[in-house]
């Protein structure tokens, strides 16, 4: 189902965007502050299904989840 968009709202855009067409393209890359380093885990399908599933639970990607898992641990860990 296609979604609609408001006219006024659309026009809007359009204008802005013949305003600024000289423009150079905004850099636009995503900054990642220390997160340098990525590790790989191996995980069964079953583990992975669970992994997902904590994280559609708690409206999360399942990096972010992980990271946090993690993240708690260590701090467990150095307490």
């Amino acid at each position: 189902m296609a979604k609609t968009i408001d006219p006024a709202f659309r026009d809007a855009l359009r204008e802005e965007s013949e305003h600024t067409r000289d423009e150079p393209y905004p850099d636009i890359t995503p900054t990642r502050p220390n997160r340098s380093r990525v590790y790989s885990i191996r995980l069964s399908p079953e583990e992975q299904t669970r992994v997902e599933k904590a994280a559609r639970d708690k409206h999360l990607p399942p990096s972010t989840l992980v990271r946090a898992w993690i993240l708690e641990r260590l701090e467990q860990e150095s307490a």
